[in-house]
């Protein structure tokens, strides 16, 4: 049995388990970015941080070989959206707030299900566009804070507009980075460590070059605190490691339309964060609501999907 075929047999509940997972992990990826961001360049942080990724997981990288996936042309299509998508991202979020980021991000699920549509002919899953729905208006009701829109009163600025902007490119690679990895994993059998150790080369080479041609000062690193420091090493093992880690395997087991419908997640992953490191609060009963209305939404989706399931197991 193959390593996809053993992936695709996994318990829904355990997948599903697994896909929450990812999506909190890279929630607080924007949050602990932004922090990191006050104190260091852009892509000097993520060409040191997939550095640090690289020396981790050498022992493991090591006994993979890359000479299968490097032979198609998918997998280095992959290895150029992964790195648009991180350079795209990096800067949404060094240009405006990382909840705004995350919103952009719920419109993730509907660019995958249409590209996977168009493309992979992928069908989605029954609940979906309500789930979708109801998530979204919670996240809409979070970012703006009560429904006269004070978001737009005096605090939105240029930057938030290039953000916005940036987060929506940004976007649409990541749907063909998710579509493009699962097509990987289903049609080739790719290894989710090679993938992994392919794309963290890239990103950490397109984060040199970067960070080379617009002249960072690489000296902030010798001056970051401990609590920096700190936060770096949990940006490496809980967002880029595990993150990547947990999203691919969580791809190769749910699909991609049933693992982007789970984003809503992320923005509650973001929302506790930023409170936390960023000093930037739930400040009204809307955003509250709001907050609810999509741990319900993932909650009812979930309990949906495994009594589907289970219908079909019963009744095949």
């Amino acid at each position: 049995m193959s390593k996809v075929e053993q992936l695709s047999k996994r318990p829904l509940v355990f997948a599903l388990v697994l896909g929450i997972s990812a999506h909190l992990s890279w929630g607080s990826y924007p949050v602990i970015a932004k922090k990191l961001l006050l104190a260091l360049p852009p892509f000097a942080l993520v060409a040191v941080g997939y550095a640090g990724v690289l020396l981790l997981m050498l022992p493991v990288i090591l006994k993979h070989s890359w000479k299968e996936s490097l032979n198609n042309r998918t997998a280095w299509l992959l290895m150029l959206v992964g790195a648009i998508r991180m350079v795209t991202n990096i800067l949404s979020i060094q240009s405006t707030r990382a909840a705004y980021v995350q919103l952009i991000n719920l419109l993730t699920p509907f660019v995958v299900a249409l590209l996977g549509r168009a493309f992979f002919r992928e069908a989605i899953p029954p609940y979906t566009f309500s789930a979708l729905a109801i998530s979204s208006i919670g996240s809409v009701l979070v970012i703006i804070r009560e429904p006269s829109f004070t978001i737009f009163q005096g605090e939105w600025q240029m930057k938030d507009t290039i953000g916005i902007s940036l987060a929506m490119f940004s976007n649409v690679f990541l749907a063909f980075y998710v579509l493009l990895t699962r097509h990987e994993q289903s049609t080739r059998g790719i290894n989710s460590i090679v993938l992994f150790s392919q794309q963290s080369v890239v990103l950490m080479l397109t984060g040199i070059l970067a960070s080379i041609c617009l002249r960072e000062n690489w000296g902030s690193w010798f001056m970051m605190s401990r609590e920096m420091w700190m936060l770096f090493g949990c940006l490496i093992l809980v967002n880029l490691i595990a993150g990547n880690l947990l999203q691919i395997n969580s791809l190769a087991s749910l699909g991609a339309a049933l693992f982007t419908s789970l984003m809503g997640a992320r923005l509650v992953a973001a929302l506790v964060l930023s409170a936390l490191l960023l000093n930037e609060p739930l400040k009204s009963w809307w955003q509250i609501l709001g907050a609810v209305l999509v741990i319900l939404s993932i909650m009812a989706y979930m309990l949906l999907q495994t009594r589907r399931k289970e219908v079909e197991k019963d009744n095949p």
